[in-house]
């Protein structure tokens, strides 16, 4: 019998555009069921999810592609009650699509991945001693008291942060991420992390072929550990 993996977004599903990369990683016979956390919403209800002043932002997307902002502390019930329904519906395994922590979120009936865990392991021991450029969704999401805590948090010499979107409509997000990736060569760093399960392999691109450093995508990283995880086909 195939597998059944559930992998749940704090915004709505389906989410195409991060499963369009992950699935180049997960083998074929998996069935791949989703939730979202907004699936029920609509955004006027979404709106009323968004962070209160001094809130940590969160960024995601409507099933027709608009970027919303969210908070954790608003969007967890809902997290919770899409990856219930996941493993009510008989998934195995439980993915989320979010770097940011819902590590709070456990079971006892299923494993459920955190990406912001599983990728930290991996950039933490490559960019020890160096400058690392993270990129994140949105410039909400950059506090410059906080970049000390980020170099911590990273294990690297130097962290340089800048934010380019995934979700803004195509014309924009090209300028949005070519002044990021032009952003980080002037800053010099030594590696890119990309910190949102929404960036895709052009952005990963463009800052490469920019900065001419190596450029580590979330998505791609949970999908290794996935297929890793689900062992081999029949």
């Amino acid at each position: 019998m195939d597998k059944k993996i559930g992998f749940v977004t704090i915004g709505q599903s389906p989410r195409d555009d991060v499963l369009a990369v992950m699935k180049k990683y997960i083998r074929a016979d998996v069935e791949i069921i989703e939730r979202g956390a907004l699936d029920n919403l609509d955004l006027d209800d979404v709106r009323h999810l968004s962070p209160d002043p001094g809130q940590p932002t969160l960024v995601s997307r409507m099933r027709d592609g608009t970027e919303v902002t969210l908070t954790h502390e608003k969007i967890l019930p809902l997290f919770r009650e899409g990856i219930d329904e996941l493993i009510d519906e008989g998934a195995e395994l439980v993915v989320s699509l979010c770097t940011g922590e819902f590590t709070e979120v456990q079971s006892e009936r299923v494993e459920i991945l955190h990406p912001g865990d599983l990728v930290r392991g991996v950039v933490m021991p490559l960019a020890k001693g160096k400058r690392l450029g993270v990129v994140r969704p949105s410039p909400d999401q950059i506090i410059e008291e906080d970049l000390s805590q980020e170099k911590r948090w990273w294990g690297a010499g130097d962290v340089v942060v800048t934010a380019a979107s995934p979700y803004v409509e195509p014309e924009a997000r090209a300028a949005q991420w070519m002044r990021a990736a032009h952003e980080l060569k002037e800053k010099q760093v030594d590696l890119v992390f990309l910190n949102c399960m929404g960036m895709d392999g052009e952005m990963k691109e463009t800052v490469r072929q920019v900065t001419g450093k190596p450029v580590i995508l979330a998505s791609s990283v949970v999908a290794r550990i996935v297929d890793e995880l689900i062992g081999e086909g029949e």
